[in-house]
């Protein structure tokens, strides 16, 4: 059964809205709610007691921490994103961090001036930051490794049972029908086990599979990402797709024939068991204990040739 987790967005907002908006599209993409301050009505609360109660309606808190400090609650004198990632912790509420990388934050400075970066309350930022960071952390470089951080870290908050999350009524459990799916598998359990126990005789005697041949974008491929964090994304857009490796886009122009090429080489992979999908619609791979095994015999063979 599909859960749908909500994932409230903690941020500054007119310095981060590119990174904000590339959150958003990656909690969609993934199935999943996002909430944030655009969602706010107007109403008898005060805006931390809204932001609370959205905190504790949600699942998931996620904070991207930019270059500002941001807006300050009147009577705390902190921001209000410092008071809602504080009360998430303090709540026990399950979370993740993602803080730009000083590179970028460089380049958006050159790009949109002085106004992503905190001038009036650098030392409370700078204390911010200092303890957002002495926790786990992930830093971003620009919004589609951003993207990459939101779909690798609500990937390991759906495997937590824990969280309530939000299911359709059609998709709820039916006691009865389930009952009778457990006493039909129960008379199916032992000629199971005996066709299982075939099978691993049967697996006993063929001998080990030999090296798989791949084609030479295929090795590219597999190469670069063993050589890194092990992970293949392939996203389109409108106008364009990525297929990109470590640090390396391999669509280097917007030609479909290229986009083509590389798609082979993912889907050879992926035909191979050599890659696995992450659940992301055909978006984000990693390797599989055989796509390591494979990488391992590759490298292997150049350094025998070599030498």
């Amino acid at each position: 059964m599909k859960k749908k987790l909500q994932v409230f967005i903690s941020s500054t907002f007119t310095d981060m809205l590119e990174e904000r908006q590339a959150v958003v599209e990656a909690i969609l993409r993934s199935g999943h709610i996002p909430a944030g301050m655009e969602l706010f009505a107007a109403g008898d609360e005060s805006q931390l007691e809204t932001i609370r109660r959205w905190i504790d309606d949600s699942d998931v808190f996620m904070l991207i921490l930019g270059g500002r400090y941001g807006s300050m609650e009147p009577n705390s004198g902190q921001s209000y994103i410092e008071l809602e990632y504080d009360y998430a912790v303090s709540t026990g509420k399950p979370f993740f961090v993602a803080v730009i990388s000083d590179e970028y934050l460089d380049a958006k400075v050159k790009s949109q001036g002085k106004s992503v970066i905190e001038t009036a309350q650098g030392a409370l930022f700078d204390a911010f930051r200092a303890k957002v960071t002495s926790r786990i952390c992930r830093f971003f470089k620009d919004p589609t490794e951003l993207k990459l951080i939101v779909f690798e870290s609500i990937s390991n908050h759906e495997r937590n049972e824990d969280l309530a999350g939000w299911v359709r009524g059609s998709d709820a459990i039916d006691p009865k029908a389930t009952l009778e799916e457990i006493n039909r598998l129960q008379g199916e359990n032992g000629s199971l086990r005996e066709k299982v126990e075939e099978l691993e005789a049967l697996l006993t005697s063929v001998p080990a599979k030999r090296t798989v041949q791949l084609s030479d974008d295929s090795v590219e491929l597999l190469m670069t990402a063993a050589g890194t964090d092990g992970q293949i994304a392939y996203m389109k857009y409108i106008g364009g797709a990525t297929i990109e490796a470590g640090n390396r886009n391999f669509l280097t122009s917007d030609s479909p024939r290229e986009e083509a090429r590389w798609k082979a080489a993912l889907e050879e992979l992926r035909g191979l068991g050599l890659i696995e999908d992450m659940g992301y619609k055909g978006e984000l791979f990693r390797l599989t204990k055989s796509g390591y095994d494979a990488a391992d015999q590759i490298k292997s063979s150049r350094e025998k040739a070599s030498e």
